[in-house]
């Protein structure tokens, strides 16, 4: 068991993140007012995915003459730019209570008519159950009719889809009148003529709210609100992004360094590793993170292009688990060369199932960890209130991140184990001996990979991006002396509790008590997996002590 006299900073630590966790909680619920007083408000869905998917169904029977031979799928989106811009200018309020009948967040459902090879997106409002927009596409295989609908104006059929569509026709001024020629991906819209009308009176911030027609054919096969974004938020949000970019690209062109100085140090020292140290380590990565890529193919599907959906996401699912086998490549380099690199300061950082006490090693770091866990908890917490109050720090909803784009979100909290194995092998039990041999300065050892693992943070949708860099650094540095002080146990089940935690609250939004259950499940798994570990190991030793000795006689 541990000992509390050793571990007593630790433990207060422990007692001084989880009130700063608290006190921040509560500190941002008394800035934000009162909560929401309804469903709607609260942003989540209060219609099943199915029940989008039936109205969508009947929408493009009505207006399309949908077959019998189709298939569907219903996905979580959101308008993230919409969001962005709403949030750096203060709007975000504003807009919500006056606009709710164009919500930010909603449900898209892709109908795929096998018969005439066309493909339908039709976004559902996911309070309301009610029709926002819809787009066509139309394979260029397809033996679809081509005869035009004579004597039909497109601009009375368009104004027409508008009053339906709930809006007045007299609020709106023609723009412009196109011939749409778009074709993407071997698919494009039905020819016919684009039509883009401008609200006189629906003004947010200094986004005017416009309506995109394409009328082909007698139809109004396209229909897109939406709200024209200035072009200063777009070059501005271009600009970080491409900031993220290279921060993410300057962090993978640094880890594959690692990678090939990891390979250099094993081929050099071969004869002194044992290669089967750190086979289950990444065993357990590999499995759970391309166990994880399936269960987010609905996400993938959300960068769709045009056409069917599926087939994107597939290529896309494919060519991430390749990637996810050359990380666990790394995973495995780093543990060997990690430990034969420590081995040289005569510490071995990360104990063995063969070692006597490994049972016992593993319980005390499962308790350590959790205590760190809560510490960096609230630190995390004080970094976001400070980020969002004093430096004007926002986020965006991500619809390829979302637990409502799983298949299975129950599952998904398992990511924290694969990014705790990943990010600790790499960056603390490699990085640090890696980055100490070339410094000589400890501080700067830990420093160093701190800022490259931060750097692979910086393309969540959090702006500016440098808040990530800031905050995962500050973190890498605490999980690096916490390695040096306790061990990589230590720092990998900090790491998976914090992971855990995150991501088993995750599901609380769902609002279901299924997967509230099963988020709170999650909060102590780790325990779980370090206590089943420690009585697996305590087993295993009892029985090789009360087996019997053969007299060699």
């Amino acid at each position: 068991m541990i000992n509390r006299s050793l571990d007593r900073p630790l433990q207060l630590l422990a007692v001084v993140g989880i009130i700063l966790y608290f006190t921040v909680i509560l500190i941002s619920s008394y800035l934000s007012g009162p909560p929401p007083s309804n469903e709607e408000a609260d942003g989540l869905p209060t219609i099943t995915q199915q029940a989008a998917a039936d109205t969508a169904v009947v929408f493009a029977r009505q207006h399309f003459a949908l077959s019998d031979d189709h298939n569907t799928s219903t996905l979580y989106q959101t308008h993230s730019e919409r969001s962005g811009y709403l949030q750096k200018e203060h709007l975000f309020n504003s807009y919500t209570e006056r606009y709710t009948q164009l919500p930010l967040d909603y449900y898209e459902v892709e109908i795929n008519d096998l018969a005439s090879s066309k493909t339908y997106y039709i976004d559902i409002n996911y309070s309301n159950q009610k029709v926002l927009g819809w787009k066509t596409y139309v394979s260029p295989s397809s033996k679809a009719d081509t005869v035009s609908a004579p004597g039909v104006d497109p601009q009375l059929l368009a104004e027409q889809t508008i009053k339906e569509q709930g809006y007045s026709p007299t609020n709106f001024t023609l723009l412009d009148t196109v011939p749409d020629l778009n074709k993407k991906n071997n698919a494009a819209t039905p020819s016919g003529r684009v039509l883009v009308y401008e609200s006189r009176t629906d003004l947010i911030g200094q986004a005017k709210l416009q309506l995109t027609l394409n009328v082909s054919k007698g139809q109004v096969v396209s229909f897109q609100p939406d709200f024209k974004i200035p072009a200063a938020f777009g070059e501005w949000k271009e600009i970080q992004n491409s900031s993220a970019s290279l921060m993410t690209n300057i962090s993978m062109g640094v880890s594959l360094i690692m990678a090939a100085a990891a390979l250099f140090i094993i081929i050099r020292y071969r004869r002194q590793i044992t290669f089967r140290r750190g086979l289950w380590l990444t065993l357990i990565f590999l499995i759970i993170y391309i166990g994880n890529n399936f269960n987010m193919l609905p996400a993938f599907r959300t960068s769709h292009t045009a056409g069917p959906s599926q087939f994107e996401a597939l290529f896309y699912l494919w060519f991430l688990n390749i990637i996810i086998a050359m990380m666990a490549v790394s995973v495995y380099l780093s543990v060997l060369a990690g430990r034969q690199m420590w081995s040289r300061y005569s510490w071995n950082p990360l104990p063995e199932w063969q070692d006597p006490a490994f049972g016992s090693q593993v319980w005390v770091a499962m308790t350590r960890g959790y205590l760190l866990c809560f510490f960096i908890l609230g630190v995390q917490q004080v970094l976001f209130f400070i980020a969002e109050h004093a430096f004007d720090v926002w986020s965006v909803n991500d619809a390829a991140d979302s637990v409502l784009n799983m298949t299975f979100p129950a599952l998904f909290p398992l990511m924290a184990w694969a990014a705790a194995i990943s990010e600790e092998t790499v960056y603390r039990l490699f990085g640090i001996a890696f980055f100490l041999k070339i410094v000589r300065i400890r501080f700067l050892a830990v420093l160093l990979p701190s800022i490259i693992w931060a750097m692979s943070h910086t393309q969540y949708p959090i702006y500016p991006v440098y808040t990530r860099l800031v905050e995962v650094t500050i973190i890498g540095v605490i999980f690096g002396y916490a390695f040096l002080k306790y061990g990589f146990m230590t720092v990998l089940f900090a790491h998976a509790s914090m992971d855990s935690i995150l991501m088993g609250l995750s599901l609380y939004g769902l609002g279901d008590w299924m997967h509230i259950v099963v988020g709170s499940f999650y909060l102590i798994f780790p325990g779980l997996v370090g206590w089943v570990l420690y009585r697996l190991h305590g087993n295993k030793k009892r029985r090789a002590l009360s087996m019997p000795r053969l007299d060699p006689d």
